[in-house]
């Protein structure tokens, strides 16, 4: 028997059930409450409308590609529309100098290492900001034998694809994603190499383009506008992956 919408116009609560236990697919629906724009519009278009709230999602950049400008441009969107944002920046690369960003609505949280980094991004998605934006691209994770007595930190810091003594559900990145999906915020980690995986609801590739000039080549005075860089959505648990975005990314 179809469902009556009338019925959801009255009871939202009834909806959240179906979506709850599966009767109703949460990405057939539009709802775009649910979603986060990025702030650049052909990335939205690839996302299926922006980042989804309650999941983890993953910006991969090598240095110069505009993984940084990407993140800004989401916390922008975000805090103009009102949103509380908190920006985890372990390496205090963060300028709040930089237009575009309401910093009434940005906490920015400076921890001194990646263990810090990852407990940060759980509290303050445990205090309900809308997006968390984790800014690891200078961080170089350790690859090490964990030391004797300090196997439970090492392995937070420690993402190499082969864990075979790590226990089930111990990865930071399953923890985060859990934490994103019962406190309905957005999670988006900017990294050099890809680290969070399956738990990641998308994964946002990057790579570095030619640098936008004004003026002749050659002439004296030219100017640097900008970068470029090609993007696109390399895997996504409900949509297909996006052919190549073109990007155009202004001089930080």
């Amino acid at each position: 028997m179809p469902l009556p919408l009338r019925r959801f116009e009255k009871d939202p609560q009834a909806l959240e059930e179906l979506l709850r236990t599966g009767q109703v697919r949460r990405a057939l629906l539009p709802a775009p409450a649910l979603l986060l724009p990025t702030g650049v519009a052909a990335l939205d278009t690839a996302l299926g409308g922006g980042l989804v709230r309650g999941h983890l999602h993953e910006l991969v950049a090598p240095a110069g590609a505009g993984g940084t400008a990407l993140l800004r441009a989401a916390l922008g969107s975000a805090t103009r529309s009102g949103e509380l944002c908190a920006l985890i920046d372990p390496a205090d690369s963060f300028d709040p100098a930089h237009a575009g960003i309401d910093l009434r609505r940005l906490l920015w949280v400076r921890p001194r290492d990646p263990l810090q980094a990852l407990r940060a991004a759980e509290i303050a998605l445990e205090a309900r900001f809308a997006l968390v934006a984790v800014d690891l691209g200078e961080i170089a994770f350790a690859k090490r034998k964990a030391p004797p007595g300090q196997v439970g930190q090492v392995r937070l810091v420690r993402f190499e694809a082969r864990r075979q003594n790590s226990t089930p559900g111990g990865s930071p990145w399953a923890r985060l994603a859990r934490r994103a999906e019962k406190h309905g915020g957005v999670l988006l980690v900017l990294v050099r190499e890809s680290q969070a995986g399956a738990f990641a609801l998308a994964t946002v590739e990057l790579e570095r383009g030619p640098a936008l000039w004004e003026g002749r080549p050659g002439a004296p005075g030219r100017f640097l506008r900008g970068g470029s860089a090609v993007g696109a959505v390399a895997r996504h648990k409900r949509l297909a992956p996006s052919g190549p975005i073109a990007l155009s990314l202004p001089v930080a």
